[in-house]
């Protein structure tokens, strides 16, 4: 059997799959995020006891006990804490929305235009080096006790091997470019390589550390696999084999990418063009900072979260408004944005309320707004020149029919409905096994173990509709864009200080 940990943003699950594919057992536990102001923080300190909960649960249960034979693990990226020297975490975890290091970020992009002639290379705020470099800067006494500076991945891969690690989509978040570190920029920054973790390839394994198998009766054979971060194993496992299908995963966050046999040359707008580790494979497309986790606002803000049938309430709501909510479109941005344009200052914003409005017409604007950051998305795939003529939907979202065909009406393309919801923990399970041989290509994995539950048409009529509010949607973003870091200035003046837990984002 195989075990997969999911480390999330709002939890952390573990799934064993049986050799057929087929999930045996699934265990999940809240995750905290900490907001205040532009802060966003989790702790190192919950994975680790969230995670040996789960580990004790299935050590529990008979039919699971030795009987995992490899064990692999899928996250969020670009969350980054520093590790001291005895293993422990020496700071609270940055996450990828934390805004914080935003002068950093544009420090370290001017050195590389200085330095390199690498005109596509970026290195956003919420990637590892502008966030190391905001503990130098601010919390010196910090800095000083880092031994290694870690994402959420490298956390688990040094909780079961006891060895400091990444993959080289991971690292590509931290300049590492061509298979290596570019020093010459680290070593402006003033940021010792040696702090990043080592780079590993997709498929490398090592044994459990002794600890670990004694304490939870792991088989002394069993091993741990590096595969890589959550929005890359989520498009490989709604992938259905077809490379005009694009991946629509929208969990917390919605990532939309291609699975191609070649990469991009150039680039149009901050989309990415990554290759799969040792496969012959390119990811083409990108994440935002909100998608499934709009839904959840949208429930926080507006229903009663402790009733059960609340996401029944909510999509009957919006079902009972016409297209369009009468007028009410929503910019989604509560979190900033970072593709398909960039804005860490963005918020969101409901534009066409009149005195006739309720909660139905803004369940519906919330709705159709999921759409609009799918398309969004889209186009900047299709832009690049890529051919897109279907997309398949997975994760939390993909449970509610409405906004599938929302979608399909929206995008114009037919929508296919994963069967497994659970695609990330499916695509590091997909890349396990291809390490393992059991399967030699990407597209034979998941012509195996794939399956779409359904296909959902576009309606014509709908989609003339949805042209006109999703033009007049991004043009409604672009003339607040502007606006949103004056916006900042004069929240700064009246922010509170006090802070907020959610466990849902």
């Amino acid at each position: 059997m195989y075990l997969i940990i999911n480390l999330g943003l709002k939890s952390i699950r573990g799934i064993v799959f049986n050799d057929d594919g087929m999930q045996v057992f699934v265990t999940s536990k809240p995750v905290f995020s900490k907001l205040f102001h532009n802060r966003v923080e989790q702790d190192a300190k919950e994975w680790r006891s969230k995670l040996e909960e789960i580990l004790e649960e299935i050590s529990s249960i008979d039919y699971l006990k030795d009987k995992i034979e490899y064990i692999t693990s899928t996250t969020s990226s670009s969350c980054v804490y520093g590790m001291d020297v005895k293993g422990a975490p020496a700071t609270k975890v940055m996450m990828v929305s934390d805004k914080r290091a935003h002068e950093e970020a544009e420090l370290v992009e001017q050195v590389i235009k200085e330095k390199t002639d690498l005109t596509d290379l970026k290195c956003p705020s919420s990637s590892i080096i502008p966030k190391a470099i905001w503990f130098k800067r601010n919390k010196p006494e910090v800095f000083e006790k880092v031994k290694f500076w870690m994402g959420a991945g490298e956390f688990l891969n040094y909780f079961f091997t006891h060895e400091v690690f990444t993959d080289s989509l991971n690292a590509s978040k931290g300049l590492y470019h061509n298979g290596k570190y570019l020093d010459e920029i680290l070593s402006a920054v003033s940021l010792d390589k040696s702090t990043l973790p080592e780079v590993k390839d997709i498929g490398f394994s090592l044994p459990l550390h002794d600890k670990l198998i004694n304490k939870y009766g792991f088989k002394k054979t069993c091993k741990y696999v590096l595969t890589t971060y959550d929005a890359i194993c989520a498009v490989i496992g709604s992938f259905d084999g077809d490379s005009k299908t694009a991946c629509d995963v929208s969990g917390t966050v919605t990532s939309v990418r291609v699975l191609t046999k070649k990469g991009l040359i150039t680039k149009k707008g901050p989309i990415l063009s990554q290759k799969l580790g040792n496969h012959e494979n390119y990811l083409i497309g990108a994440s935002n900072n909100l998608g499934g986790g709009i839904i959840e606002w949208l429930k926080q803000a507006f229903y009663d979260e402790n009733d059960r049938n609340v996401y029944y309430i909510m999509e009957n709501n919006a079902h009972q408004v016409s297209m369009g909510a009468h007028g009410i479109v929503f910019l989604p941005y509560m979190l900033g944005e970072r593709a398909p344009f960039k804005s860490p200052n963005a918020r969101g914003t409901f534009f066409g309320i009149d005195r006739a409005s309720t909660i139905k017409e803004f369940s519906r604007a919330v709705f159709e707004s999921t759409a609009y950051v799918s398309n969004d998305l889209l186009q900047l795939i299709l832009e690049n020149g890529v051919e897109v003529d279907s997309l398949s939907v997975s994760g939390g979202l993909a449970r509610f029919d409405l906004i599938n065909q929302i979608k399909a009406d929206v995008t114009n393309k037919r929508i296919k409905v994963i069967e497994n919801f659970e695609s990330t923990s499916v695509g590091a399970f997909i890349l396990l096994l291809l390490s393992l041989k059991k399967f030699s290509s990407v597209e034979e994995a998941a012509a195996k173990i794939i399956r779409v539950r359904k296909v959902i048409n576009p309606s014509e009529a709908n989609h003339r509709i949805y042209k006109d509010f999703f033009s007049f949607y991004k043009s409604l973003n672009d003339q607040l864009l502007p606006l949103y870091n004056s916006h900042l200035k004069i929240r700064d003046k009246v922010q509170s200080f006090s802070s907020e837990t959610i466990s849902n984002l």
